[in-house]
């Protein structure tokens, strides 16, 4: 039998967590450590975070948030941004070797 598993989704917007509903009227829910950590704590089997602004600001998903969530929780987490279409330059430099 399969196990369930919680897999909380965070929307991220300018490093700050955001409900909208039908993907508008966005509003500021809060930081992202400290929700990161309570999902931990209650139980979470992982975590998955959208920039849902990076890409249309034409910016890279901040590694600094991601790397204080890496500091204060002990369950894996991906963390993404909306991609253009096929084709369209779909290399993200965060994901570039250095």
């Amino acid at each position: 039998m399969l196990a369930k598993r919680i897999i909380p989704c965070l929307d991220v917007r300018q490093s700050q967590v955001v409900k909208g509903v039908q993907f508008r009227n966005h509003e500021i829910i809060g930081d992202i450590v400290p929700l990161a950590r309570r999902d931990d704590d209650d139980g979470a089997d992982e975590l998955v975070f959208y920039d849902i602004t990076a890409f249309a600001d034409g910016r890279v998903v901040d590694k600094r948030w991601i790397a204080d969530v890496a500091e204060v929780i002990d369950i894996p987490f991906c963390v993404s941004r909306r991609y253009p279409k096929r084709g369209a330059g779909r290399r993200d430099p965060l994901l570039r070797r250095r």
